[in-house]
């Protein structure tokens, strides 16, 4: 039975150290595990910082290149509150072509209060008289205006009669871009 007892002995040291081979391989495959993920949670991080780099360096070269675009902008438009200059500059239209103008309408599509940086349009309805060449050169000369501006509803009426000197009268329409730069303020009373 010496001999049999032996055998148990090697049975049961096998045994256990079968069993600490298996608890030692599945601890290790959990740390191995845990360590994985780890790394790939930090190579994730690394690349969306690289990505987020990238999409910082690509925007602020953006920025940098259209530097000069974004300060000519505003010069699309015309400031809703200084209306005025516009009315005054439309008007002068008439003594650089040689034309009589006459603003018979103006309004605009901005509310009023409307908050800083609404966009609208200036609507102003031209009436001229003058020769040929004056009607021309002011229809040339509206479309030339620096805001962005559209001319449109175009009519020409030849209003020459008898022995007199040939008159065209010239109507159009003039849009102009507006924006709000300034915060409308309302009065409490």
């Amino acid at each position: 039975m010496k001999h049999s007892h032996g055998h148990m002995l090697l049975l049961m040291f096998a045994v256990t150290v079968m069993f600490f081979v298996v608890a030692l391989y599945a601890y290790m495959y959990g740390a191995t595990s845990q360590s994985v993920e780890r790394a790939r949670v930090a190579r994730d991080t690394v690349i969306s910082e690289e990505q987020d780099q990238a999409q910082s360096k690509t925007l602020s070269n953006i920025l940098a290149t259209t530097r000069n675009d974004r300060l000519h902008l505003n010069s699309f438009f015309v400031s809703a509150d200084n209306a005025v200059s516009l009315i005054t500059m439309v008007e002068s239209l008439g003594k650089q072509s040689g034309s009589t103008v006459a603003l018979s309408s103006i309004s605009t599509d901005i509310p009023a209060g409307a908050t800083k940086g609404t966009v609208g349009h200036i609507h102003i309805h031209v009436d001229a008289h003058g020769t040929w060449g004056s009607v021309m050169r002011l229809l040339d000369l509206a479309e030339q205006m620096p805001d962005a501006t559209t001319v449109s509803h175009v009519r020409l009426v030849n209003e020459s009669s008898g022995g007199q000197q040939h008159t065209w009268g010239e109507s159009f329409d003039i849009e102009v871009l507006s924006l709000v730069t300034t915060s409308a303020v309302s009065s409490s009373n």
